[in-house]
């Protein structure tokens, strides 16, 4: 008896999800197809009725962690107060608390912006567009007059800050976090 469409959805969904956290947490060249499929709990074969490879896999695990992660979420609660883009900022820096189940992959795949296979370079960078376009619409609903200027640069701070963050040893992280996160707050007030 086939499969319903409901059914491969499902399965789809459980591949993208396993996909997602592990890239976002050791990046394209560090991730196997056997370990995701073994987080996903499901056979190679599942795989295969899916995705040509892992190439592929990529793409559509980075386009979901980038649809579900905190930053790209339309809230309209909290659209319009002031406080929305300073918990936007306080929830990226926050990369050892992120959401376990919808990874946010832009601090975690700095490496993978300059892999060699340009799938995975264009996968990164619909992600990075996409955080961009996330802040310049807010930027731009607050009056800003160069909206997509200052969410490139916010977005560069932010991942820049994370990745040096993930580098550097705990005592001296934690005011590096501070002292950034206040940075890019104050610059954001300013606009």
């Amino acid at each position: 008896m086939p499969y319903t469409q409901q059914h491969k959805e499902q399965t789809r969904q459980r591949i993208l999800v396993a996909a997602a956290k592990l890239f976002c947490s050791r990046g394209f060249d560090r991730v196997t197809l056997t370990q995701i499929m073994q987080k996903a709990n499901m056979t190679h074969g599942a795989f295969y009725a899916h995705f040509s490879g892992k190439s592929s896999l990529y793409e559509a695990a980075m386009q979901f962690a980038v649809s579900h992660a905190f930053w790209a979420r339309d809230d309209k609660r909290t659209e319009g107060k002031e406080t929305h883009l300073k918990a936007l900022v306080t929830r990226y820096l926050s990369w050892s608390k992120t959401d376990q189940d919808h990874p946010s992959p832009l601090e975690f795949l700095v490496t993978d912006a300059a892999h060699k296979e340009e799938k995975v370079r264009q996968a990164y960078q619909a992600c990075f567009d996409t955080l961009v376009e996330r802040l310049a619409t807010i930027l731009k609903k607050r009056g800003n007059p160069e909206p997509e200027a200052l969410a490139e640069e916010t977005v560069v701070s932010l991942v820049g800050t994370v990745s040096i963050a993930r580098s550097i040893s705990q005592p001296l992280q934690n005011d590096f976090l501070k002292r950034a996160h206040e940075r890019i707050v104050s610059r954001l007030k300013m606009a």
